[in-house]
């Protein structure tokens, strides 16, 4: 519709535009673009200047230029001068709170600390040259000081932004009273407001003064923080590089051949040999202090280990005591009892291994000393039939792994002596490796023995060719390589048998718990105590597999290259706006749609097992929960996942909008169908397996779900219903209440027969068939008379609606049965019955 005629559009169409587009249409585009000017100009200076159109006149004075404050209207000056008062009141008690830069200063004094230190430690020996354990160390050192000075980045702010905050605000209302007053000063305001607005311009330029100097504290503290986090981020930046330049070095000759009497026997200076002691001495102070500040810094990670050592012990025990002494310990499988009878040993290894898993990040030192102490418990725990299978391979691979321990300190020492001793280790690992191959195996006792036999026999061929690659390296000159392959392999050996055992004890535990009375007895635990443990195990056995699989690839220096592999390619994708969509968004979301459809269906398995036989539910209820369950899940799982592939809020905005567009279109039926499932599931007036008759269907059903049904007819179709057709039409639900369902038979006789008799007769027929409910009783009823003969009806009730066609044809067998026997005959058809009668009377009288 064209504006008012006074109203003059913006944009008058010339000719050329009025050839390619019609009048109407111009005028319409004309006038949309003088409202849109119009509301533009109602935005304040902010926006746009308004374009008043040609007839409008001015309704009032110009806006203030671009970057100018506007005064305080006088009839404000009084409310806002007691709301900026309470703003100088509130600073000014800011600034009277214990100073936070005083509290900000001591954590950020510990950072510097540390960072000084290693930088010191470093400074006269290049990163290069330090040993890879090392300068893993030190990056895990830097890593974690870039985390404390993130959280101290964080509480930082929280702590400064009420200041900054303040200041600000207090600036602008500074600027305000002063266009009021120097307004006021050309118009002449009152004394009173004069005075006022003097006053509260005192009061702010006071609280600023004040303010001043604990901001200046501040911008230094800020200014010392920024240098901080510039010198961790370059000694991040450095030791990455350090080791990444090993890596692109292992293929590369590092040493002189071992040969080589004069390199490689050439004893090591004394002073180059102080050095090195003063040098290992110093790195293990630092990894001392390294230690004391990450288990200083309690994060939530160690919150957890700590909490799960706690309560650990004491179930181990209880399960211990009640495994032998309990009353279950008859039942308790004897493979349990093995497991549990070393309870303090399992407490070790499963406490030593929750180390290396919730503490990923924590110090070498740390890790080193939690695989040393699980030494002892992995050799106490081991399972007999392993012991058999193995022979004493399992005790070799431990030796092997306390021997590389030596070998490392001694590479600080003196280099050449490493090599031969990193030499004469491989040598004795091949040598071990060549006996258990050549050994004759003895016969495995069980199928999991077998198995675990012949994997270990690959496993033994691939360590064979590593080590004999290790050893060359070693000979040739390449040490770095040696020293990797050799420290891999033995190491991931002992990681698998740690993990061996560390599975075997968490899966004893497992059945022992769900093996106690308490649990036994319940429905839940009977009927999945199968399914929970072959679940439980593998799990525990994709945990381990995949932990030392990730264990090997850091020892084999694998592991770096590919994490940094996959984050190039999971950075591959298209942005086109604020949509963006990468390879890894894509991965992640598959991975955790998955996880939801699979958590869904176990919700919806384990309630729909739990929740229908539940004595205080009403009928339906349990399984309306469960299908409600399922959905929410689900939709929570898929919201989960589309967050964790990196989808903003704006986007799934986006796509609701264009959802709610289609529903407006052509998903009305859709919908409707959504809607009229949620009303099924909450009235709940068909169930899974009620018979019902519906929209042409009569059947059982099969599954109520959110947008259909699924009626299994008696000729054994599947039909699936929409759920809107349900609560549309009409529903006839044979079960809904209980399973009771009346027989009615009609039986037409001829006018001689004797009312009482046939009753009599019949009533005994019912009574004696299979399957007839006693209440409500039977009942046989003369319904008519007329000129065809009598007819009866028989009415029975049968609890069994499911098989009410077999009680109603053995109903009628009976009937038929006890009508022969008393000689009553059936007319074959009642309707000629009475004329034929009529007609042999009238033959027969004379």
């Amino acid at each position: 519709m064209p504006l008012a005629p006074h109203v003059a559009p913006l944009v008058e169409p010339g000719p050329d535009m009025q050839r390619v587009l019609p009048s109407p249409l111009l005028r319409v585009l004309a006038d949309a673009i003088v409202l849109i000017a119009m509301a533009l100009s109602c935005f304040g200076s902010s926006a746009a200047p308004a374009v008043v159109p040609a007839g409008v006149p001015n309704a009032g004075p110009a806006p203030p230029a671009a970057g100018a404050t506007a005064p305080i209207a006088v009839a404000d000056i009084m409310a806002r001068a007691e709301d900026d008062q309470q703003l100088v009141d509130r600073t000014r008690q800011l600034l009277a709170n214990p100073d936070p830069v005083v509290q900000l200063r001591a954590p950020l004094d510990d950072i510097a600390r540390t960072v000084d230190a290693k930088l010191r430690a470093n400074a006269g020996v290049p990163l290069r040259e330090l040993p890879v354990m090392r300068l893993e160390s030190l990056a895990r050192h830097w890593e974690f000081d870039a985390r404390r000075f993130e959280r101290w980045e964080a509480r930082s702010r929280a702590s400064l932004k009420p200041f900054a905050d303040s200041a600000l605000e207090l600036a602008q209302h500074r600027a305000a009273w002063s266009a009021t007053r120097a307004e006021g000063m050309l118009e002449g305001f009152p004394p009173v407001l004069s005075s006022r607005i003097d006053a509260i311009l005192a009061a702010i330029d006071a609280t600023e003064g004040l303010l001043d100097g604990a901001l200046e504290r501040q911008f230094a503290l800020q200014r010392r923080a920024s240098e901080l986090k510039a010198r961790i981020q370059a000694g991040r930046g450095a030791v990455d590089a350090a080791i990444d330049d090993i890596d692109r070095r292992l293929l590369s000759v590092d040493a002189p051949p071992l040969w080589d009497r004069d390199s490689a026997n050439r004893p090591a200076a004394t002073e180059g040999t102080q050095a090195a002691l003063k040098s290992l001495h110093f790195g293990l102070d630092i990894e001392r202090q390294f230690a004391i500040d990450y288990h200083a810094a309690r994060t939530g990670n160690q919150q957890a280990l700590r909490l799960l050592q706690l309560m650990l012990l004491p179930l181990i025990l209880w399960l211990f005591l009640r495994s032998r002494y309990g009353p279950a310990r008859h039942a308790t499988p004897d493979r349990v009892t093995r497991a549990l009878g070393r309870p303090l040993s399992v407490w070790l290894l499963l406490s030593m291994l929750a180390v290396l898993v919730l503490e990923p990040d924590a110090p070498l030192l740390v890790q080193e000393a939690a695989l040393l102490l699980a030494t002892v418990p992995v050799l106490r725990l081991l399972p007999a039939g392993t012991i058999r299978a193995l022979g004493f391979w399992p005790y070799v691979a431990i030796g092997l792994y306390a021997l590389d321990r030596l070998c490392t300190v001694a590479m600080v020492v003196d280099s050449g002596w490493y090599r031969v001793l990193l030499l004469i280790l491989d040598l004795l690992a091949l040598a071990m490796t060549i006996w258990m191959l050549r050994r004759q195996w003895p016969a495995p006792a069980t199928a999991p023995a077998a198995r675990l036999q012949q994997l270990v026999r690959a496993v033994a061929w691939v360590v064979l060719v590593v080590l004999m690659a290790a050893a060359l390296s070693n000979l040739v000159g390449n040490v770095s390589l040696a020293e990797m392959l050799t420290s891999g392999v033995i190491d991931s050996g002992y990681m698998a048998l740690l993990l061996y055992c560390g599975v075997n004890a968490c899966g004893a535990i497992l059945r022992a718990l769900l093996g106690q009375p308490e649990l036994a007895r319940r429905g839940f635990v009977q009927r999945h105590q199968a399914m929970v443990q072959r679940i439980g195990a593998r799990l525990l056995v994709f945990g381990a597999t995949f932990g030392w699989l990730l264990y090997s690839a850091d020892r084999l220096r694998l592991l770096r290259p590919v994490r940094q592999a996959g984050a190039h390619i999971m950075a591959l994708g298209v942005e086109v706006g604020e949509v963006s969509i990468h390879l890894g968004d894509i991965i992640v979301f598959s991975l955790a749609s998955w996880l939801a459809v699979a958590l869904a269906r176990g919700v919806r398995r384990v309630l729909r097992d739990e929740l229908p036989g539940h004595t205080t539910l009403p009928r339906g209820v349990g399984a309306s929960i469960a299908s409600l369950s399922y959905y929410a899940t689900l939709v929570l799982g898929l919201l989960v996942a589309l967050s964790a592939a990196g989808f903003k809020v704006s986007q799934l905005a986006l796509v609701f909008g264009a959802l709610g567009v289609g529903i407006g279109f052509g998903l009305q039926n859709v919908v409707n169908n959504f809607v009229s499932g949620l009303v099924l599931m909450f009235e709940r007036p068909i169930q899974s397996g009620d018979m019902v008759d519906a929209a042409g269907a009569s059947g059982t059903v099969r599954e109520l779900r959110l947008r259909s049904t699924t009626i299994r007819t008696f000729e054994g179709a599947d039909v699936i219903v929409p759920n809107g057709l349900l609560l549309s039409g009409n529903l006839t639900n044979w079960t809904l209440h209980d399973h009771q369902r009346r027989i009615e038979i009609a039986i037409a006789l001829g006018a001689d027969a004797d009312p009482g008799r046939v009753t009599a007769l019949l009533d005994a027929a019912v009574r004696a068939t299979t399957g007839v409910a006693r209440q409500p009783a039977p009942a046989v009823l003369m319904t008519a008379i007329d000129r065809n003969g009598l007819n009866f009806s028989v009415r029975a009730w049968t609890e069994d609606v499911g098989n009410w066609l077999a009680v109603r044809s053995e109903l009628l067998a009976r009937a038929l049965s006890a009508l022969r026997d008393a000689d009553i005959p059936i007319p074959a058809n009642p309707v000629d019955a009475a004329p034929r009668q009529r007609h042999e009377d009238a033959a027969a009288s004379p």
